[in-house]
């Protein structure tokens, strides 16, 4: 087992990337509490496995901001979060275009709502824990920047207080993002 991990770190290569998101978020059990699409914005690295020609894995740490607009009071929320995605990749013979797929757990690091010019901490209200399902596609080009395109839907509940009712908030977020591949000199 340990071989087989050391086979994979030494074939691996680092990424970093960033790029915008777009989240929404679901409420069933309850219309209208939530408006639209917001934009918010992810930044973090990754570091690709690559286990053999057509496949590979990709735990990352992302640092995501996501915005939406409660619409019953008009509030304004802000949620931060440190994301850790772990992506199973299937790679083209080229290793320039992917399908990756997995889970992603979110550690909420803070939130807060904003209405009328005041602005309150609402972290206690919500859920500190967020588990997701992310799929996507990427292409890379031949100077080692690439591009990707996900959907994260979101497992947990948002607040608390829904764990005991009909009512279910989920994150729902499409992002975009570019990045750079360092390899490994050989």
């Amino acid at each position: 087992m340990s071989l087989l991990a050391y086979a994979g770190f030494s074939q691996g290569q680092f990424r970093i990337q960033a790029g915008p998101v777009f989240n929404y978020l679901h409420s069933e059990g309850v219309s209208g509490s939530f408006s639209n699409i917001h934009a918010g914005f992810t930044f973090g690295a990754g570091y690709e496995m690559i286990a053999s020609p057509h496949f590979s894995v990709q735990p990352e740490l992302n640092y995501t901001v996501l915005n939406s607009t409660e619409t019953i009071t008009a509030s304004k929320v802000k949620f931060q979060y440190l994301q850790l995605p772990l992506l199973l990749k299937l790679v083209n013979t080229n290793r320039n275009f992917s399908v990756f797929f997995g889970p992603q757990f979110g550690f909420l690091t803070n939130a807060s709502a904003s209405s009328g010019g005041h602005s309150s901490d609402i972290k206690g209200s919500l859920t500190q824990n967020d588990f997701s399902a992310v799929i996507g596609l990427e292409y890379t080009f031949p100077q080692s920047i690439f591009f990707d395109v996900r959907f994260t839907q979101g497992l947990s509940n948002v607040y608390k207080v829904e764990f005991d009712s009909p009512v279910k908030t989920r994150h729902e977020i499409f992002g975009l993002t570019v990045g750079y591949i360092f390899h490994k000199k050989k």
